[in-house]
């Protein structure tokens, strides 16, 4: 695993962004080569696949040799992929993060990231906004199912039938609270 600075990303997250990954590989790898190619799919997905050599004299050296250009591509040290669907594209520089992403999956593969981790800052980012998100709907069907009990039973089974996380919730145990004294 090579050494490479880090930043905390959301959920404190240690993260080595793609730009110092790759500054670090080109300082250990001065003859490297890196040859991103993007495809889309008959709807508009976008896929950029990105290949990495330690030393480009290796992949000239094929083609000189007679070999295709596409034999040559499979001769990299990493290759690295990233999909995007088309309505992602529309984001602001969706086509870049989407060739940067690809980049930081190889350079990952290659050993250049903190904990051996392949996803992109924004792939960990995006994770988190989906874990909250999934939070959120939890804290919400927990709120609501308290809201519609009709009597303090009725107010103990539904509290009995939450997870523990939305029990320790503290928007549900205040809205829990408030519901009991209502039907007091």
């Amino acid at each position: 695993m090579n050494k490479v600075k880090t930043t905390k990303i959301k959920g404190g997250i240690d993260y080595a962004k793609v730009v110092d990954r790759l500054g670090e590989f080109r300082t250990s790898n001065a003859r490297s080569k890196i040859s991103v190619k993007f495809t889309y799919d008959e709807v508009g997905n976008l896929t950029h696949t990105a290949r990495i050599w330690k030393d480009k004299t290796d992949y000239y050296e094929l083609l000189k040799s007679g070999v295709s250009a596409a034999d040559a591509l499979e001769s990299c040290d990493a290759e690295g992929s990233s999909f995007m669907p088309k309505d992602r594209l529309k984001q602001e520089k969706g086509f870049e993060k989407n060739e940067t992403i690809a980049i930081g999956r190889a350079l990952a593969i290659l050993g250049y990231a903190v904990s051996g981790e392949v996803a992109s800052s924004e792939e960990m980012e995006e994770f988190e906004s989906w874990k909250m998100s999934k939070v959120e709907e939890a804290r919400a069907q927990a709120i609501e199912k308290i809201s519609g009990a009709k009597n303090i039973d009725e107010l103990l089974g539904v509290w009995k039938s939450l997870t523990k996380e939305q029990q320790l919730d503290k928007e549900v145990a205040a809205r829990k609270d408030a519901k009991k004294e209502e039907l007091k």
